[in-house]
């Protein structure tokens, strides 16, 4: 996603969601959206929204997991927004 891309994408999923909003006035930094445990299809092969935030939180962040939403701004149910913060 582009610099503006992801910058357009944050304000719409922004404008529709006030706990993205709270994130976002507090600092936190979008990191990417990731398959909810138990989620991803069978078969195939994805990194969890666990498996990032032992990862984020391994390597200091602070991190917040919210509603995933498509480039539209459609809830995503089996995605997670990851989120992170610099401890």
């Amino acid at each position: 996603m582009a610099e503006t891309e992801k910058e357009a994408y944050l304000a719409l999923i922004a404008e529709r969601d006030s706990e993205i909003r709270a994130l976002l006035d507090q600092g936190f930094e979008f990191v990417t959206n990731a398959f909810k445990a138990d989620a991803a299809p069978a078969g195939m092969k994805a990194r969890t929204d666990r498996a990032h935030m032992r990862s984020l939180k391994q390597a200091g962040y602070q991190v917040e997991v919210s509603t995933a939403y498509d480039e539209q701004g459609n809830p995503r149910p089996t995605l997670s927004a990851i989120w992170r913060k610099k401890s």
